[in-house]
């Protein structure tokens, strides 16, 4: 399945070096700034052995020329644009930082001097979004929690950097869920996904386990949420993905972290279920395996 995805990415980038636009992915005819996230995808398939594009040339050529065209972007704060809605953004950097963090993270595991070269790239990025990232803020509540697992993953790949202090001024602000083990925005089928994700990275990078407690209270809520095809109750939801018909597929890599980490056959049982019913949500489904 990874294959197949990197499959469909490779035809959206452009590789023709006389364009401006030499590295970027087109989505809807447009260069989106936000789209050096995807190299996440092509970096799982170049460091997973399963994957037949382990160790590629080509995948290799096509993760620098992204790089190449993320530093010919960026602002000069290191942050990126969301190009529709969001200019200079820090969180929506965060997002693109939390997207290749893991991938440095395994890059370095690899003995190989492409995989070297790859997580020198995708950590240059990381570590030149960090000052930004800091400074700029955010301006929705799923926002804290994606600059702090950003934030947490960049200073755990880069510990000689400056910034832990920012980090715990959002988690003193207490996470945002309430005894139902529902967040603020109430997007079940969107944000609620992010929020998981965003406390079990940092847990993870700070060592603060703590962080998953209301992991573990909004998949078990999320779980009471599911009808029988899989789709959530979003009739409440604050956000986009109100009255949407949404498969839970955003939610199954946090089910198969927390399995792994508790050895809670009940959670696994769920996100076998879910990619069931949804295959993908690549490439975070795989990141809990990374």
């Amino acid at each position: 399945m990874l294959d197949d995805h990197i499959n469909t990415l490779l035809p959206r980038q452009v590789m023709d070096e006389k364009r401006a636009d030499y590295g970027s992915f087109i989505h809807d005819g447009i260069a989106h700034p936000t789209s050096v996230s995807t190299l996440s995808t092509m970096g799982y398939a170049y460091v997973l052995e399963e994957s037949a594009y382990y160790l590629s040339e080509e995948i290799l050529a096509r993760i620098l020329a992204g790089t190449a065209f993320g530093r010919k972007i960026r602002r000069a704060s290191g942050c990126f644009d969301l190009i529709t809605t969001n200019f200079d953004s820090s969180p929506d950097t965060g997002f693109l930082v939390k997207a290749i963090a893991p991938v440095v993270r395994a890059a370095r595991m690899v003995d190989d001097d492409g995989a070297r070269q790859v997580a020198e790239a995708l950590g240059e990025i990381i570590r030149t979004a960090v000052p930004g990232m800091l400074k700029g803020g955010f301006h929705t509540p799923n926002h804290r929690w994606v600059l702090s697992a950003a934030l947490s993953l960049s200073l755990e790949l880069f510990p000689d950097m400056d910034g832990l202090e920012v980090v715990e001024q959002y988690l003193a602000e207490t996470i945002d869920i309430n005894a139902d083990g529902e967040y603020t925005e109430r997007s079940a089928g969107g944000y609620n996904a992010i929020c998981n994700r965003s406390l079990r990275l940092a847990a993870e990078a700070l060592n603060r386990p703590e962080l998953l407690e209301p992991v573990r209270k909004n998949l078990d809520l999320s779980y009471h949420m599911l009808h029988d095809d899989g789709t959530v109750v979003t009739s409440f939801s604050e956000r986009q993905d109100r009255g949407q018909r949404v498969v839970l597929v955003n939610m199954v890599d946090s089910f198969y972290y927390m399995a792994r980490r508790d050895g809670n056959g009940f959670y696994a049982a769920v996100a076998d279920w879910l990619f069931s019913k949804a295959p993908g949500g690549l490439p975070w489904t795989l990141e809990p395996f990374l």
